[in-house]
């Protein structure tokens, strides 16, 4: 529901994966040397054989929101899990993908396309039409497991599953922490929207409700989505007397951030995560310091085991300079997930029920990069197919993102604190 950006303007972001709330991450892709990129990759063990084949539609021809980066996180992540993990059960992982602009219409023709492709299972990507494809999907008994929920359908069909919430609840965290650091009740959150029908829709449906429950005045301000200088709407929501300002326009950020900073503004800002990627930092000059964010996944430059071999995959197989944000690195997430649980299954049962069904059962699963998983919707009740909706919060010192305390938040459920 969050995850757009826009690859026009302003360095395109400098093709920064800019999306709704967890997208940034401000990840660099690898912070790792060679030696111990190799050492961290582990010993090789080539799968071969017949293909186990996936399909996946993922949106990059779109004027305006483009994520050619999750497909080739994903790439890079198969190259790995077939290079150095045997794949699955020895043979090796493929991707059929088809590019869609996002649109139902070319979405569903996307469908229609892998159907007739016979791939074992769909795997999620990034698409804003992705409701659209369900229930071509559920007819021809493919499940579609992982990537990013951008839709609430996408969320609640019983043909989905999606292992973390990067593009829905994450939006209330942000919105309550924006109104927790207003400073008190009654205060006023500006909500700096891009002006298109999502984006509005989601200031809407998420913030505005998150704010005005935590006791404080809100008011959005959408930021026309072709215009440059966003120094106008900037200007209103700071004349409008806000306390704190949030941003819910990841295709603007350095525009708004810099319009920020120009207009003289000292005040808290939250944003969603495309906005500390490393070039909106850079593009920034200074003027994404001290904003805050949250994300349900671990930044590349964390140290945790996870983030070192996720760094480790990308800089070995990825595109240099790679934007890795929640996009991406959900599906390094969602296919790590997916090996985890099925590499030493038979292929002969690797149909897309079973691997639903398998995955639906238990608890506190692994899930890469994120915290456990466990799919029996309760995660978000409203939206029974997340496994998991906790995030961290993070925020930009020294041009850097860091993680703000110990506090994992969960769903949106509590009334953020301050730290």
């Amino acid at each position: 529901m969050r995850l757009r950006r826009s690859l026009t303007g302003a360095a395109a972001c400098a093709a920064v994966a800019v999306g709704i709330a967890a997208c940034g991450q401000g990840n660099q892709a690898s912070t790792t040397t060679p030696d111990s990129t190799t050492s961290v990759l582990g010993s090789p063990n080539a799968a071969t054989g017949s293909p186990i084949v996936f399909g996946a539609i993922n949106l990059e021809t779109q004027q305006s929101a483009n994520f050619p980066e999750v497909r080739q996180a994903a790439n890079a992540m198969v190259s790995y899990l077939n290079a150095y993990r045997g794949g699955l059960d020895g043979h090796p992982i493929k991707i059929d993908w088809c590019i869609t602009d996002g649109t139902p219409s070319v979405s569903s023709s996307c469908a229609t396309k892998l159907i007739a492709d016979h791939p074992v299972a769909i795997l999620g990507a990034s698409d804003l039409a992705g409701a659209a494809p369900l229930t071509l999907f559920a007819n021809a008994q493919l499940d579609v497991i992982g990537g990013t929920n951008f839709t609430p359908p996408q969320s609640t069909a019983a043909n989905s599953l999606i292992f973390t919430d990067v593009a829905s609840f994450s939006n209330i965290e942000n919105a309550l922490w924006a109104a927790s650091v207003a400073g008190g009740k009654n205060k006023k959150v500006a909500v700096i929207a891009e002006g298109d029908t999502q984006g509005e829709f989601q200031a809407n449906a998420t913030w505005t409700p998150a704010i005005k429950s935590a006791g404080d005045q809100v008011k959005v301000f959408p930021a026309p989505p072709t215009q440059a200088d966003l120094t106008s709407v900037v200007e209103s929501a700071i004349s409008w007397g806000a306390d704190s300002i949030g941003l819910e326009s990841p295709g603007q950020c350095v525009a708004l951030l810099t319009g920020l900073k120009g207009a003289g503004w000292t005040g808290p800002v939250t944003s969603i995560d495309p906005c500390s990627a490393p070039p909106v930092i850079k593009a920034s000059a200074g003027a994404a310091e001290g904003m805050y964010f949250m994300g349900s996944l671990q930044l590349l430059n964390s140290g945790t085991a996870d983030a070192n071999l996720a760094a480790a995959i990308l800089k070995k197989y990825a595109p240099a300079n790679i934007p890795v944000d929640s996009p991406a690195e959900e599906e390094l997430s969602t296919l790590m997930n997916i090996w985890t649980t099925f590499h030493t299954t038979p292929v002969n049962k690797l149909t897309s029920s079973y691997m639903l069904q398998t995955l639906k059962s238990g608890s506190n699963h692994a899930n890469f990069l994120s915290q456990p998983y466990t799919c029996d919707g309760t995660a978000i009740p409203a939206y029974p197919d997340v496994c998991n909706a906790k995030y961290y919060l993070y925020q930009i010192k020294n041009g850097t993102p860091v993680r703000v305390g110990t506090k994992v938040y969960d769903e949106g459920t509590d009334l953020i604190k301050s730290p």
